[in-house]
């Protein structure tokens, strides 16, 4: 296939490209720098992240993965439009190209987050499961919105915490590292986790997988709390998981953004599980110990 993909040189991006050529796949990469490829499997077209290039193209399948970071830095007002436009225009002109394409695309994955659930520690949530309440749900809602316009199959994926090497892990290292790690609140707050590599293999199985379409949960099965995360997170490290940062503690130091510390939902892929789809690391322990163990 030949595939556009923007947000492909980001964290989980990069991963998703490699796996896509090394499978037989032509991937142009939207991106904001002017960059060339060594590899000619793989092209680089440069934009504004906000209006698709003239003569781009024409391509089997369209991969949003294009959004700011939600917990890069606090929410000020600034930052929230930042957060906003990140997703949405990129998104929406994508959905612009598809529709107007000569020839429209078979699909379009759009990334969305479990946000979306908003702060839901109670139960569980599937795919079926309404929106929640709170600014990452609403910003949820409107990331998967201007996503639905496009004219062909849309796959909607509300993606969890992903556990590789980059992103969360790189953030946690260091603190563990000098014996800081613990419990943030009372750390019963659900923690939905995927490994990179499960991240990876979902997206191209719900490329490929016709079947799929509308909202989907990539997750693991394993439902595991904040306090439960910490523990086996230090222990796979080989150190002590023995503070707690109260949360008033959190509030003030990040104001709204705490909620990302302190809430969580408790997702389950229920839609990746009802297709036959296999997590390679379906459970915590064995992931960390992929990414963190001694080789």
């Amino acid at each position: 296939m030949n595939i556009l993909v923007s947000g492909g040189t980001g964290f989980v991006g990069s991963h998703l490209v490699q796996a896509l050529v090394e499978k037989g796949h032509q991937v142009a990469i939207l991106t904001r720098q002017q960059k060339r490829s060594k590899d000619a499997r793989i092209t680089y077209l440069q934009w504004n992240g906000e209006e698709i290039p003239m003569g781009i193209g024409i391509y089997d399948a369209v991969i949003n993965l294009t959004g700011a970071g939600i917990a890069d830095s606090k929410w000020t007002p600034a930052r929230k439009k930042m957060l906003h436009d990140s997703r949405i225009l990129p998104t929406k002109a994508l959905v612009n190209y598809i529709n107007k394409s000569p020839r429209t695309p078979q699909v379009f994955l759009q990334i969305s987050a479990v946000g979306y659930y908003g702060n839901n520690p109670s139960g569980t949530q599937t795919e079926d499961s309404p929106s929640g309440d709170g600014y990452l749900a609403e910003l949820g809602i409107q990331w998967e919105a201007a996503a639905q316009p496009a004219k062909c199959r849309t796959v909607l994926m509300r993606l969890g915490v992903v556990l590789g090497d980059g992103g969360f892990l790189d953030r946690l290292l260091p603190v563990y590292r000098f014996y800081l790690g613990g419990k943030l609140g009372d750390g019963k707050q659900p923690l939905p986790w995927i490994h990179i590599d499960d991240v990876v293999k979902s997206m191209i199985f719900c490329l490929e997988t016709e079947t799929i379409e509308g909202p989907i949960n990539l997750v693991a099965p394993e439902l595991v709390d904040q306090k439960t995360f910490s523990k086996e997170f230090a222990d796979v490290m080989g150190v002590a998981d023995i503070w707690t940062i109260p949360k008033f503690a959190l509030e003030f130091l990040f104001g709204e953004m705490s909620a990302v510390l302190l809430g969580g939902q408790r997702v389950l892929p229920k839609k990746l599980r009802d297709t036959g789809f296999e997590f390679e690391h379906p459970e915590l322990e064995d992931a960390l110990e992929d990414l963190l163990g001694e080789d």
